[in-house]
């Protein structure tokens, strides 16, 4: 594909993204990983070029993260799964009358640690560019040949599973986990990433499917009717991001978001939101101002753990390392039949580093160009039409199905039982919990924490 061919679909595909995403972002309790993941994999399969595949993925990340923020500040409830930290600091904004203030201050927030963590990000990559050869070294480890990214894995998932909720099940879940994946691969007779990959991201989904079948858990599961969503008034918002923030915002905004993107490459974005907003709310002694701070600088965290979670793994050590990279982009660390290779080695084998760049960049301006002005416009029309016309369940119904028909043409019939497998253990694990994020890195891993315990 030419350079012409490829800015002409990259711009198409970014702007599709942004506007489907704008719209998933504002469904309550949307998961990024089921709905990202998946999308991003059918278009590698289907043949796309997979820098033009980045284009979109890149775009999707803004516009979702932008726009998961809207039903929070208008009516306490999250979007995305990433925006759940920013409720209780919401619900005191909404309290004092400030849900406008707090939209006003999540979107210029959103924009300007964009483009900020972008640009950084990729900086820092081509810096840290040579490291990947270190990185991808082997060593032998017990007559194992290991590669020293795994070490950056091992390290992530043990931290994912100390700091989940069910300690315990989630270092338990770690060996058991990877020799589950090692035996179904071994039944399939091929090392099989697909189907696993895509049975752990719709875990939660099956589990409470299937749960829903037996006749009394069913009786136990609580029953609402529809919900009535209150939206607080919202004024004029300017579109202009430095009048709507402080000074100190801005420069905590400017921290935080770049120092937050390299953490991501081994920690859980979720984790580092919760975290530094907790820390940065402590430093208020008034209730409001400590939450209205903590929200507005989360906003920029949560876009800078996405941009730099997937960058640095894709352009610096090759493997995924972290829950991002694990997670929602672990479709650009699949091998992909239709390419005979991985999209990230792929991307890196055939295009200069400069070319990669201008893409990243240019579909980061597209997405922000989409969904900024026109969630600082619309969005308490947007949030009132996706509440009251697009069911969740309706996109989570096309989810699994795009995840069935990937597992069959992984592995034919025995895929989507073997993804199946993987869905309920999975989707248990996280309801007794346990991170999917460890089960992600796990899958990374399996093949080399299984031949390590083998050798032990």
């Amino acid at each position: 594909m030419d350079v012409a061919s490829i800015i002409i679909y990259s711009t198409v595909l970014a702007a599709i993204s942004s506007i489907i995403y704008i719209f998933i972002g504002i469904l309550p309790g949307t998961d990024e990983t089921a709905t990202m993941a998946p999308v991003a994999l059918a278009l590698l399969l289907a043949g796309l070029d997979p820098i033009v595949v980045l284009a979109w993925f890149m775009a999707s990340i803004v516009a979702f993260k932008i726009a998961d923020a809207i039903p929070v500040a208008l009516a306490g409830i999250p979007g995305g799964v990433m925006a759940v930290p920013q409720v209780p600091d919401a619900l005191v904004a909404k309290e004092h009358g400030l849900a406008d203030t707090l939209l006003r201050k999540g979107n210029s927030a959103a924009l300007v640690a964009a483009i900020t963590v972008t640009i950084f990000v990729l900086v820092v990559s081509y810096v840290l560019m040579p490291l990947g050869a270190w990185l991808n070294t082997t060593d032998l480890i017990m007559s194992i040949k290991v590669a020293r990214w795994f070490w950056l894995i091992l390290g992530g998932v043990i931290f994912l599973a100390v700091t989940s909720k069910n300690k315990l099940l989630g270092l338990f879940a770690i060996p058991a986990f990877a020799i589950l994946v090692q035996g179904i691969r071994g039944v399939y007779g091929k090392p099989v990433s697909i189907s696993l990959f895509l049975g752990i991201t719709i875990g939660p989904i099956i589990y409470e499917i299937f749960t829903s079948l037996n006749g009394e858990l069913r009786k136990s599961m609580e029953k609402k009717g529809k919900k009535i969503v209150k939206l607080s008034k919202v004024g004029k918002i300017s579109i202009n991001p430095f009048k709507n923030l402080t000074k100190e915002e801005i420069l905590h905004i400017f921290i935080w978001s770049p120092i937050s993107s390299i953490l991501a490459t081994v920690m859980s974005p979720v984790g580092l939101t919760i975290l530094i907003g907790d820390t940065l709310r402590e430093t208020k002694r008034n209730r409001l101002q400590g939450s209205v701070l903590a929200y507005t600088v989360r906003e920029g965290i949560k876009l800078g753990t996405y941009i730099g979670g997937t960058l640095i793994p894709l352009l610096v050590i090759g493997a995924a390392t972290g829950p991002m990279s694990a997670g929602p982009a672990a479709p650009f660390f699949q091998m992909i039949p239709t390419i005979n290779d991985k999209p990230f080695h792929y991307i890196l084998t055939h295009y200069s580093y400069s070319f990669i760049v201008l893409i990243a960049i240019y579909s980061v301006i597209i997405s922000l160009a989409i969904s900024y002005p026109l969630i600082v416009k619309y969005s308490r029309r947007l949030t009132l039409f996706v509440f009251n016309r697009i069911s969740a369940e309706s996109l989570y119904g096309l989810f699994v199905a795009i995840a069935v028909l990937l597992a069959y043409y992984d592995a034919g019939i025995p895929g989507i039982f073997g993804m199946l497998l993987v869905s309920v253990i999975s989707g248990a694990l996280n309801k007794l919990g346990v991170s999917l994020g460890v089960l992600f890195m796990t899958l990374v891993g399996a093949s080399i924490i299984v031949a390590l315990l083998a050798a032990i």
